[in-house]
C-alpha cells in the first residue's frame, strides 16, 4: 500500500526548510554574529533558538537523537556569544538569502505555497510538539521567501516532532534508531550515527539490543527482514499520526496544486547544491532522524 500523501508532503519541504544548514549564507551569518567557524555550535544553537534561552537538556529533548553532553559543550559556547534571539535572526537572514540565490527572488507559486502550507500549520496540533510549538512564537519574517522558508520548517519541524515521538513509543533509543535508518537507508553502519556524537559504549549497547530483538545480524550489522519491518513501522506510524495536517485541510486538488508547486522549487535546490539529497528518492538521507 502507497504511504499516506503527507510522506511527500515531508519529502518536498525538506530541502525548502533545511536548506538553511548548509547554506554559506547562514554560516557566514552565525560567524559574524558569534565569530565561530566551526559547524556544531552554531547548528545546535540557531536550530534551537526557537525554543528560547532554555537549558541545554531541552534543547537536546527536542532534537532528541543527539548526545546531550556534546549538546551542552557547544551551547555553552555559542550562548556565550549571544542569545538565542539573536541566533534565530541569523538563522532567518541566511535561511532566506540562500533560497533568493537558488531560487530567485521571486519564484512561481511561491505566495500560493506558503498560503497553502500556513493553513497546513494553523490546523496542525502542538501537544507533544516542541520544535513546532516554539517555531509558532517566532514572528514571521515578513518577506516573500522569508516566509515560504519559514511555513516550510514549521511543516518539517512538526513531521520530526512526531517522528521522535513515534520512535520513542516504539521503545527505541537514539543510537538504536539512528542505526536502524541508516541501515534502512543503505548506508554503512555508523556512517550516520557519527554526526549524532554518541560514545562508543552507547553505540555498542544500541547494537547489543538491535541484535538481541533480532532487527540486525552479521558484522558489520546489516538489517535482517524484521529490522526493516520494525523500522517501516516507525515511518507509518509517524505518517499515521501526520496525516491530520493534511487531511480535511486541503482539498485533493489542493494538495495535489502545493505538491506541483514545492517539486521543482525542492529539484532546483538540490540541483543547486542547497540540499545534499534527491527530494524524489526517500532512500536517501534527510534530517529528520
Amino acid at each position: 500500500m502507497a504511504p499516506h500523501p503527507v510522506r511527500r508532503l515531508g519529502t518536498l519541504v525538506e530541502p525548502l526548510a533545511a536548506a538553511v544548514y548548509f547554506a554559506p549564507e547562514a554560516h557566514r551569518a552565525y560567524t559574524e554574529l558569534a565569530g565561530l567557524d566551526d559547524f556544531w555550535a552554531p547548528y545546535y544553537a540557531s536550530r534551537g533558538a526557537s525554543l528560547g534561552d532554555v537549558p541545554s537538556g531541552v534543547v537536546a529533548a527536542a532534537f532528541g537523537v543527539f548526545d546531550p553532553a556534546h549538546m551542552h559543550e557547544q551551547l555553552t559556547a555559542a550562548w556565550a556569544k549571544a542569545p538565542a534571539s539573536a541566533w534565530w535572526e541569523a538563522r532567518v537572514r541566511g535561511a532566506t538569502a540562500q533560497l533568493e540565490r537558488l531560487l530567485g527572488p521571486s519564484p512561481e507559486g511561491a505566495a500560493r505555497a506558503t498560503e497553502l502550507l500556513r493553513r497546513i500549520v494553523d490546523a496542525s496540533p502542538i501537544g507533544g510538539r516542541p520544535f513546532f510549538g516554539g517555531l509558532l512564537g517566532q514572528r514571521w519574517p515578513g518577506t516573500l521567501l522569508g516566509d515560504l522558508w519559514h511555513a516550510a520548517d514549521l511543516v518539517r519541524e512538526h513531521r520530526g516532532d512526531t517522528h521522535t515521538a513515534t520512535w520513542v513509543a516504539h521503545g527505541l533509543s537514539a543510537p538504536e534508531i539512528m542505526m536502524l535508518t541508516e541501515l534502512w537507508w543503505g548506508l554503512p553502519h555508523g556512517s550516520y550515527l557519527a554526526s549524532r556524537h554518541w560514545d562508543a559504549d552507547a553505540v555498542a549497547r544500541g547494537v547489543a539490543r538491535l541484535r538481541s530483538e533480532g532487527w540486525v545480524d552479521g558484522e558489520p550489522p546489516t538489517l535482517t527482514p524484521a529490522g526493516i519491518s520494525y523500522r517501516v513501522s516507525v515511518e507509518d506510524a509517524t505518517d499515521r499520526a501526520e496525516a491530520c495536517v493534511l487531511d480535511g485541510v486541503l482539498t485533493d486538488d489542493e494538495r495535489d496544486e502545493l505538491f506541483g508547486i514545492l517539486r521543482p522549487m525542492a529539484a532546483t535546490i538540490c540541483a543547486g547544491g542547497g540540499y545534499p539529497a534527491d527530494p524524489n528518492d526517500r532512500t536517501l538521507p534527510g534530517v529528520e532522524d
